[in-house]
């Protein structure tokens, strides 16, 4: 499962474009060609017929398309914003940015990255004309590719370097040479702190010692500015200049610095397949591979034009792996979900078995009662109905009713007798009743009294226990109905 990213380093005399597999575990170059570009030609018409050489040669597949710009054409400034926040800084980056800047600032298209990790936002800009990114994109559209980004040319590589070098100093400089010119990156603890872009006539006897002292200007006028000084020892280079290796030696001899040639294929482990990379030159297709890996890793870097969504960009290239797969999921979730609806339905006839089975036993024991709503409720309350207000002496004994029990409880004792009745308990057959006197006596009277009462069948004394006190006896008595 993988995608492809068809990246394309756009420079003043070349283009240069790798297209890159990226699967989940590895990535690998699939193609890659270094056109040049007729500049006797107009601008746009050249720049059309060098991608159409570039598209017949290349096999693609809806590739995601990364297009670098040359790197002159990139205005940068540095900036110090009293906020962090993304919405505060696009909103007043115009006004900071349109003092110092050569040409109108709506004529350009602004972005960033951030070179501080403080609280203050501290930002190097990136601006371009417009109609530099709108010719690059007509030019596209011709050979039926459309860019998802657009970038500063050199600037991905500066930042490939940073993300994939081993032991990458805190302190050091990177140095892209073109043909008629070079672009200087400082890399000042780990990020891009500043971007400068100079003529260079390296070919003229004295163009690389010019370059060099234009650098080293450059460095004491940053050093001067940095809290901690700027004193880089190493001097990465790259760019189609450094094709000849005796650039490399001359420019390093100039800066009396150590050179370190870019190799981003070695650097990024990028896996060559078979035969395509044999031809392959580091300094000619760095930028391109760069750029390729800018959308692959997603590193750092200002961006002039964007569409899509990382997401959408992932669906492109993955759906024709996705889609069996959703296939078997969605198959899945049905058969799951039409289990549930059939036990719901099996539940749904249990449940209506027993209420059937509630209304018979309704009808059986209530035969005389209309149901009205629930039917166990309505159960409850008849049965409830007829427990209230009467007791069951026996099956051939009619009902006695609670008043009545009550009534002869108070005749059957005498009034001069005092007695405390507490507690009085209904039963089937009869009743218990607790309560409290004087003697023990006392208890034998007023059980006499009840026996004498034509209700009771019996009266039997339970209990009879006196107070630690010596002033009351608790007792109760057992009456059979």
């Amino acid at each position: 499962m993988s995608r492809q990213v068809l990246a394309i380093d756009i420079r003043h005399q070349s283009i240069a474009a790798v297209l890159l597999s990226a699967g989940l575990k590895s990535t690998s170059i699939v193609a890659y060609q270094r056109v040049p570009i007729d500049t006797a030609e107009e601008n746009k018409k050249a720049l059309a017929s060098a991608l159409e050489t570039i598209t017949r040669q290349f096999s693609m597949t809806t590739p995601d398309v990364v297009v670098g710009l040359p790197a002159d054409q990139a205005i940068y400034r540095n900036l110090q914003v009293p906020f962090k926040e993304e919405k505060k800084i696009r909103q007043v980056l115009p006004f900071e940015l349109e003092p110092n800047l050569p040409v109108p600032v709506d004529r350009l298209v602004i972005d960033y990255i951030v070179t501080d990790d403080t609280s203050v936002g501290a930002l190097l800009t990136a601006a371009i004309d417009r109609q530099h990114v709108e010719d690059a994109i007509e030019a596209l559209e011709t050979v039926g590719l459309r860019p998802q980004l657009i970038v500063p040319g050199d600037f991905p590589l500066a930042s490939a370097i940073l993300s994939f070098g081993d032991q990458v100093p805190d302190q050091a400089l990177f140095l892209s040479l073109d043909t008629d010119t070079a672009t200087l990156f400082l890399l000042d603890r780990k990020k891009i702190t500043l971007v400068r872009s100079m003529v260079a006539k390296h070919t003229m006897g004295s163009g690389l010692d010019n370059l060099a002292s234009k650098i080293r200007q450059t460095l004491i006028v940053y050093a001067e500015g940095a809290a901690d000084g700027f004193d880089p020892h190493i001097l990465y280079i790259g760019g189609p200049a450094c094709a000849d290796p005796s650039m490399v030696e001359r420019l390093a001899a100039a800066m009396e610095m150590q050179p370190q040639p870019v190799d981003l294929q070695r650097m990024a482990s990028i896996v060559d397949t078979g035969a395509v990379t044999e031809q392959w030159s580091a300094p000619l297709m760095d930028g391109a591979l760069a750029l390729a890996m800018v959308e692959v890793e997603r590193l750092p870097c200002p961006g002039f034009h964007r569409t899509g969504s990382a997401l959408r960009n992932y669906w492109t290239a993955y759906r024709q792996y996705v889609r069996v797969p959703a296939i078997l999921l969605a198959m899945v979730l049905l058969l799951g979900l039409g289990g549930v609806l059939i036990e719901n339905h099996l539940l749904q006839k249990q449940v209506d078995a027993l209420d059937r089975q509630i209304e018979e036993i309704f009808k059986e024991t209530f035969p005389e009662t209309r149901r009205v709503g629930d039917a166990a409720d309505q159960m409850r309350s008849e049965l409830k109905k007829h427990r209230t207000g009467s007791i069951d002496v026996a099956e051939d004994v009619p009902q006695v009713n609670t008043i009545d029990i009550l009534m002869q409880l108070s005749r059957s004792i005498p009034k001069e007798i005092d007695v405390l009745f507490t507690r009085l308990v209904l039963g089937g057959d009869g009743l218990t009743l607790s309560g409290e006197t004087t003697a023990f006596n006392v208890v034998d009277d007023i059980k006499n009294g009840l026996e004498q009462n034509g209700m009771f069948q019996a009266v039997t004394i339970a209990s009879a226990n006196m107070e630690k006190s010596g002033s009351k006896v608790r007792f109760i008595l057992k009456l059979t109905l």
